[in-house]
């Protein structure tokens, strides 16, 4: 225990050295992410004044999954129209910068980080892309929609989003998006699947916890002091 805490305040030690680095750059917020493997250190970083904001789920795709990536049971899937999917790019862009700037974020920053975010997904052969976004039916009525990515080696598949329109919500419709998700991870081969989401998404996270993901790292925040 002794060394726990020994080992803790070198890591705040080197987290303080950082800021002061940073804050001398000109820089107002720090980010930083915390590996499951040091989920011990999170009361010591809160102590510290940095904030949950984000985590990152994941969890083994099932040997008994399917490897057709169809649901059954009167689902059908659809790839999104070219309007669709610019109509997704830009409620995609709209929301990522407002979750950024209700942080605290510059509102610059939060534009510009929408932008890369979603740069990330689209490039053809980077660690997230390029995405394949799908629409869902539910005998012939339109339910939500699902973005997919993979990693370049091809044992991860990414969840970008997942989203079930307001008036179909509390019917089981997003736990079928994510067999989909897991369905078509399977049929591509890979192993993991992975995604992010936002800390005050409740409602989202409980969903990912009850179909077996769990975190794997943990986003967090802190706003530097500024010289008067």
């Amino acid at each position: 225990m002794e060394d726990d805490d020994h080992e803790r305040r070198l890591a705040l030690q080197v987290v303080r050295a950082a800021e002061r680095v940073l804050l001398g750059a000109g820089c107002a917020h720090v980010l930083l992410t915390l590996p499951s493997f040091r989920f011990g250190d999170l009361p010591m970083l809160s102590r510290a004044g940095y904030k949950e904001f984000a985590h990152d789920l994941g969890k083994r795709v099932g040997p008994g999954n399917r490897a057709d990536p169809e649901l059954g049971g009167g689902y059908t899937t659809v790839r999104t129209s070219q309007a669709g999917r610019e109509s997704w790019e830009r409620g995609f862009l709209r929301g990522y910068a407002a979750l950024l700037r209700d942080l605290g974020l510059p509102g610059g920053y939060a534009e510009s980080s929408a932008r890369k975010a979603l740069t990330s997904l689209a490039r053809p052969g980077g660690t997230a892309g390029p995405y394949q976004l799908q629409d869902l039916f539910h005998q012939g009525e339109h339910i939500g929609h699902l973005c997919l990515g993979r990693s370049v080696d091809g044992r991860t598949g990414f969840v970008h989003d997942v989203a079930v329109e307001k008036k179909h919500q509390g019917r089981g419709h997003g736990q079928a998006l994510l067999r989909l998700a897991e369905n078509h991870a399977a049929s591509a081969g890979n192993t993991d699947m992975a995604l992010t989401v936002f800390t005050e998404n409740t409602r989202a996270t409980n969903l990912y916890r009850a179909t077996g993901f769990s975190r794997t790292s943990i986003h967090l925040m802190r706003q530097l002091p500024q010289a008067p």
